[in-house]
Order: structure tokens, then sequence, then C-alpha cells
């Protein structure tokens, strides 16, 4: 097989298959190695972007929290915050729900518990979040994506034992 770079000097591949062809183990679909990198390294890059876009957000006056997701459901979100939150305060969130396939899911959610917590010295906050205006399409996709990790999960505790 002849190899010759395209673009952006990875070499020229079949990168999908026909997804018919029943002779390929895994569906029919292949992925070039360099590409995914060249993805992620791309996805890298936004998140940079987004990063210093948010930056400039709360330098002209809109808050901006960052959190770290403990769950989330179809309903709602528990996150952890290091500044305190009003209980009833509506919120604007943004995240990555999955890296691969990458799935952003925007949404309004109004705070319905604030808990302090005492952590090594430094109070945190975590916060439950309803979800107000979640669209239909990513309430299924944050659903199928519990569902996934905790399938992985299991499988995982299985594999200890």
């Amino acid at each position: 097989m002849k190899e010759t770079s395209n673009q952006f000097g990875y070499p020229d591949e079949e990168i999908i298959t026909d997804l018919t062809d029943p002779d390929k183990a895994d569906g029919g679909i292949t992925l070039n190695a360099c590409l995914i990198d060249f993805l992620l390294q791309m996805d890298e890059k936004l998140d940079q972007i987004l990063t210093k876009l948010s930056k400039e957000e709360v330098d002209r006056g809109f808050l901006a929290k960052q959190g770290i997701g403990i769950n989330i459901s179809g309903s709602g979100m528990n996150v952890v915050v290091e500044e305190p939150v009003e209980l009833g305060q509506i919120i604007q969130a943004h995240f990555v729900l999955s890296r691969i396939p990458l799935v952003f899911i925007d949404a309004f959610g109004e705070v319905l518990r604030v808990k302090s917590l005492d952590e090594n010295g430094a109070v945190i906050y975590n916060l439950g979040i309803e979800f107000l205006d979640l669209k239909p399409n990513d309430c299924e996709r944050i659903i199928a994506c519990v569902f996934q990790r905790e399938r992985k999960s299991i499988r995982e505790r299985k594999s200890e034992e």
C-alpha cells in the first residue's frame, strides 16, 4: 500500500470503510490513529479557547464559577464549587458530558440545595441543581451516558472478582 501525506501531514489511509462490509470485525469502521490524535489535540485547543473566552466574560462582568461535577441525571446534577451560591439562584451550566463521542451540554438550572463542607481546612459548597430547560435530546444523551458509565463500572467490578 503506497502512503502519501494529506494536508495535515498524516498518511492517507482509508478512514471509513463501507459500513455494510460483513468481513470487518469492527462493523466496517476503521479510524486512523493519527486522525484520532489530531481530533484530541483539536479538542484540547478548543478547551483552551473556551477557557480564555470564559475569563473574558468574567472580566466583562459576567459571573462565572467553575465546579466539579459529582453526579448527574436527566433531571439535575450535583456540583461542588469553592464560592457560595444562593438557594434558588438560576445558573447556566456549560459542560462536556463525554469526550468520545464529544458531547457538550448547555442548560439552565435552579439551585435547590446548598451544603457547605469543610475539606482539609477549606470550605467548599455542594450544590443540588435541577435542570429547567434541558432539551429532550440532551436529556436522552445524559441518561445514555450515565447508563454507559454504570455498565463500564459493573464490568470492571466483575473483572476484579
